[in-house]
């Protein structure tokens, strides 16, 4: 299931657009406000509980190709780029019921987590393909793609591997 602008999400590229370009992100008010409604979303006294699936992306190597759990991932996978610079990733599973949706605050966890940048990662046989910034709950503005980019530099540095062949730096 991907963030785009069908289905529960909502991307980036939903009616609502980005927000201006900032630093960090905090879950945009509307979004923020459904998930209050739904307490296996949020809960008050925690806020945003902590996907177990999340992983900073460098952790997930495993033979020269990113792993979630046992899983190599094969298409969209959702990240988050959180403050210190950490591409975190995961399957979307909710902790508190799995069949409800698991948003991007998820891999953060908290009340009011703050990201760089949110979106997808695309994998072909678990290796990097393609990433955007399609995120409904921090809609992050693109040039914030800037920051993800220089994590993925970094990567890139000492796991050439994981990325396919035909990944296209900007």
């Amino acid at each position: 299931m991907g963030s785009g602008s069908n289905g529960p999400y909502g991307g980036s590229s939903s009616g609502s657009g980005s927000q201006p370009y900032a630093p960090t992100y905090h879950v945009v008010a509307e979004m923020m406000d459904r998930d209050k409604a739904d307490p296996e979303i949020y809960n008050p006294s925690t806020g945003y509980p902590k996907n177990p699936t999340a992983r900073n992306i460098a952790d997930s190597i495993v033979h020269e190709h990113i792993e979630i759990g046992d899983k190599t991932p094969n298409g969209p996978v959702t990240y988050v780029l959180d403050e210190s610079g950490n591409i975190i990733i995961g399957k979307r599973n909710n902790p508190v019921n799995p069949d409800k949706r698991s948003p991007h605050p998820m891999l953060i966890g908290g009340k009011n987590p703050q990201v760089q940048c949110a979106g997808m990662i695309h994998f072909s046989k678990g290796k990097i393909l393609s990433i955007d910034n399609q995120s409904g709950h921090f809609r992050p503005n693109s040039k914030s793609m800037d920051a993800v980019y220089k994590a993925l530099k970094k990567l890139y540095e000492t796991n050439p591997k994981v990325f396919a062949n035909d990944f296209k730096w900007r």
